[in-house]
This record gives structure tokens, sequence and C-alpha cells, in this order.
């Protein structure tokens, strides 16, 4: 059967130990900054916030090219592996799973004897982390491609996520909402909370306050959990201490037998700026 690989795009956001410990192959995406092209990863987070200050035009992420995918395919082809599961973010989000797929078309004349599976998993952030980490979980145990895509699959549907933004400054910026609303929002000192959602994302909540913006991710996700075995995760930019007081909160409340906090990467962080954090998570039936 040989071993199944599995491929992911570095806006997974799982901890570097966990893409050690399962051998998880990441392809980074990249973000344009007046034209300049950064990979996920070369930017700090003091570095990367002051290039978008700076900036005209504000950030653009840009997906990996098919290129990138093939050459992600052969280093697992040759580390020995006898197939590839490549797992994306969401197409409502990104044009990843386009790219991956056009890579994978690549790969069947350049790797030839190597299966290669693209699968757009759904997810966003740790809702695709974990879809990820389900399907290297399955690959592990069965060495069945077909039991791995499943997996992530499912993780993938079955994935909610809730986060709350510091400042409305970098999504106006990357123009991900009118200027009036970011004007709006800046003068009042609005800390919306959103939840992501079959490829977009809308406004649940509009406090002025982290406090009463945690109390109301923590209100909505008591409203959706339905009592199964709960894997969760909380997700930060540059603000580790208020992501611990959340994890805090949700291990107390839903006794998750899995809670990850992990540090969103700059393509990821570039939209929501410095004080971002969230929560992700799944059931198991």
């Amino acid at each position: 059967m040989g071993r199944v690989a599995i491929v992911a795009d570095s806006s997974v956001c799982l901890p570097r130990e966990l893409v050690e410990r399962y051998g998880i192959g990441i392809v980074p995406l990249g973000l344009t900054i007046d034209g300049r092209l950064y990979h996920d990863g070369s930017l700090d987070n003091a570095e990367l916030f002051r290039l978008i200050e700076a900036s005209r035009h504000g950030p653009k992420t840009a997906s990996a090219a098919p290129g990138a995918f093939v050459e992600a395919f052969a280093r697992e082809r040759d580390a020995g592996a006898a197939s590839v599961l490549c797992l994306t973010l969401s197409a409502g989000f990104s044009g990843t799973y386009g790219a991956a797929m056009e890579g994978a078309k690549l790969a069947a004349d350049r790797l030839p004897g190597l299966e290669v599976r693209v699968v757009d998993t759904g997810g966003l952030a740790m809702t695709h982390g974990f879809a990820v980490l389900a399907a290297a979980r399955a690959a592990e145990v069965s060495g069945c491609l077909d039991e791995a895509a499943y997996a992530a699959t499912r993780v993938g549907h079955a994935g909610r996520l809730l986060g709350s933004l510091d400042t409305m400054r970098f999504v106006v910026k990357g123009g991900r909402v009118p200027w009036v609303l970011g004007w709006a929002a800046s003068l009042l000192h609005i800390k919306p909370v959103f939840a992501f959602e079959g490829g977009s994302a809308r406004s649940i909540a509009r406090p002025r306050t982290w406090a009463v913006a945690r109390d109301q991710v923590l209100r909505r996700m008591s409203a959706e959990v339905r009592g199964g075995t709960l894997r969760a995760s909380v997700m930060h930019v540059d603000a580790l201490n208020r992501a611990q007081e959340l994890a805090s909160e949700v291990q107390s409340l839903f006794s998750p037998v899995e809670l990850i906090i992990t540090e969103f990467t700059s393509v990821m962080a570039a939209h929501t700026g410095p004080g971002f954090v969230g929560v992700g998570w799944y059931e198991e039936a």
C-alpha cells in the first residue's frame, strides 16, 4: 500500500511540533505588499505590520504557484511516499485549491507512479488545521489514502470558527470591509466578533472591549457545542495572554480532549492585524 504523505498550504496554522510529529509537508502561501512578494513565514509580525502600515495599497494574499505544489509532491515521493493527499483551505477564501489542482495535473506527467489527490477541506485557519491533522492521524493508522481524505472532509465540514478583532485598521487596509465601516469602528473602538462559515465571514457582535468580545465568543460557542467529543484550538496574533485566558475558559466550560494554542502566520495576520483572538473547534460523533 505504501505511505500516504500529507501536504497542506501554510494557512493551516498548526504548531510546528505537530507538523513535525506527523511529517506534514507545508507549501507557503504568499503576501504581496507594494508589489513585493513575501513567502509565508519570511516576516516576523513586527516587520509585517510595519510594512503594511507604510504601504500605499494594502496587502494582497497570493496563492502558491502550481510548481511549488509539484516540488512538495516530489519531496514526499523522494522520501518514500506512494501517494500524496494535498489539503487546501476553503476555495471560498483563496485560489489555493485551484493552484494545487493544477500542480496535481503537472505531477501526473512529472512524477509518474505517484498518486496525488487534492481536497478542499472547506476550512480556514485551525478548522482547516484540524482537517489536516485528522487526515495525518488517519494516514498514520490506516496507511489508506481514501480514509485520510474522508477524515479531512468530515472534520473540515464539521469545523466552526469564531474570532474577535482588536482593530479594524488592517481589515480595512486589505479591502475586506467598506472604508466607512472601518472609520466608524475606529471612532467607536469596536472589537467586532466574526463567525467564519460557508466561505465567508460575517459579523455577529460589535462589543467595545476584549472582555465583552471574549464573553460573546464563549456564549456563541456554548450555543453551538452539542456535547460530543470536542477538539478545540485558540488562535491569536501577538495576543498570547488573551489567547491563554480564552483557552482557560474553553477548558473549564467544555473540557475538550484536545486544546491547542497557536499563532497565525503572516498571511493570515496581515488581514486581522495584531490583537486578533479566535477559537476553532469540531465535535466527533
